[in-house]
Order: structure tokens, then sequence, then C-alpha cells
């Protein structure tokens, strides 16, 4: 089962025979809103041959919505795409099946806001990140983000459907204007919206041992610079990076909930986590 937004220094490993990966999670409401609409897990198949195939699932998302629209649609984004992946026949390729998860989510979204008044408009980021073998690759929708760090350097790898980054990207506004402009939460893709969504999908270079990877909603990247969410990866095992990540951004800030995934690989015999 997904660990749920809440649970604070989840942790959950995977051996490989070339490396191991070690994940661990944690979440805040943080000092503002009354309850986390975030939810996030790190799936890892007790069946081995599944494991082999398919590998670990690293996903995280963001809901947004009146009443507990958000919450319900963040945690059927995290449940859905879980429970399709690993459902994926053999034979079929990986990445594609992570992309059709994703859409069942959104489907899935979609039809419960349908059905009930009160969920009416709710929707969710999502951004799911799947190891196996001698492959990484992810599918993301929103403004919740998939990081890199490797050597004390951290690189975003998902890029943000939000109205700034568009603008940023069409050269309106600068790198650093976007920082502070007063629409740059407005998304521009989400789960739950509409039914012809668009999920970007991307392949990355093989797993190499020292590699870790971030996966957060906006209540940390909003709060945090790259190179502190480095520094932090660097110096602390996965349960205690995640931790330590969410308490930083609530302290700064705290004006959303937290929600962070640390997802490393590591040697074979390695205990971290």
């Amino acid at each position: 089962m997904p660990a749920k937004a809440g649970l604070s220094g989840s942790t959950g490993k995977s051996a490989h025979a070339a490396y191991t990966v070690c994940a661990g999670l944690a979440s805040d409401v943080g000092r503002v809103r009354r309850s986390n609409e975030d939810a996030l897990a790190f799936v890892c198949p007790d069946d081995i041959a599944l494991r082999r195939r398919l590998g670990v699932l690293a996903v995280v998302a963001d809901g947004m919505g009146g009443h507990r629209g958000g919450e319900v649609a963040s945690t059927l984004a995290v449940e859905t795409i879980s429970r399709v992946y690993f459902a994926a026949p053999p034979g079929q390729d990986r990445l594609p099946a992570l992309e059709r998860a994703m859409l069942d989510a959104n489907r899935a979204i979609c039809r419960a806001g349908l059905a009930d008044p009160e969920l009416e408009g709710m929707g969710t980021t999502a951004t799911a990140l799947v190891i196996v073998d001698h492959s990484v690759f992810f599918a993301h929708v929103g403004d919740s983000r998939l990081y890199h760090c490797v050597d004390g350097c951290c690189r975003q790898l998902s890029e943000d459907h939000t109205l700034v980054a568009q603008m940023v990207k069409n050269r309106v506004i600068s790198v650093e204007d976007a920082r502070h402009y007063p629409m740059r939460n407005v998304l521009m893709r989400s789960l739950g919206t509409y039914s012809g969504l668009q999920i970007a999908t991307q392949s990355c270079a093989a797993p190499q041992i020292g590699d870790a990877f971030v996966l957060c909603s906006d209540g940390l990247h909003a709060s945090l610079e790259p190179a502190e969410i480095a520094e932090v990866v660097a110096s602390l095992d996965v349960r205690q990076a995640s931790q330590r990540l969410v308490d930083l951004a609530c302290a700064r800030d705290g004006s959303d909930n937290i929600s962070v995934a640390v997802v490393a690989i590591r040697p074979a015999a390695s205990s971290d986590g």
C-alpha cells in the first residue's frame, strides 16, 4: 500500500543486483493550512518478479479544490497511478505504462468530480518516478517537481506547468521576476481538470551509485533553493533528509502543505534509510 501524506519519515528499500534503492518520505500540513491536501507514496512490490519487471515507484501529488476536494484528488491520483502502473501486462513498455497510469488517474478524478457536487472542479499535480533495472524515467503534470542530486549539485528534471513558467519560457518575465509574480501559482495543467490532458514523460540516464532524486510539492521548492536541497540530501540518510527538508521549509514559510520523497541509489549492501 502506498504511504499517505502525513506519514512523516516513512521509508522503503528495494534491492537490485547492482544497487539498492532507498526512499524516505515526509509530509507536513504547514503552519497555516488546516488540512494536508498532499499525498505521496513509495511503492516496492513484494513480488520479486514484478519488481524486476516494473521496478519501484515514487509519487508526489498536491491537490486543490474546495472543501475536501484537494485531499480526495491527490489521494485518488497516488492510489490510481500506483495500482495501474503495477498492473501493466508483461511486454508493455514501462514508460508508456506509467503514462497510462497518469491518464487513468486523470479520468478517475474527472469522474469523481462529476459524481459529487462537493468535489466539482478538484484537481491535483502529480510527479511519478520509476527506477527499474538500468532505467530511470518519470511522468509529470503541474508544479510538483523532480530534482536529480549528485555530487552536491541539484538539477530540476521536471518542467513546471504554470503560467509564470510559460511566461519565462516566452521571455515575458525574468526568472527572478517569476519568484514574486502575483499569479505564480496558476497551473496550466493538472490531473482532473479535462479529459484531453497531455502528460509530460521523460527517460533519464541509467541509475548510478550516489544518485538521489527528490520529488516534492511546491510547499518545499517555493521555500528552498536547489543548492540547499542538494546539501541536505548529501549530508543525511534518506529518512533524515526528507524530514529535514520539510522542517526547513516549514520554518522558513509554512504557508502551504509540504511533502517530499528522497529516493537514493546506494551500493547493494547499503543500510541507508
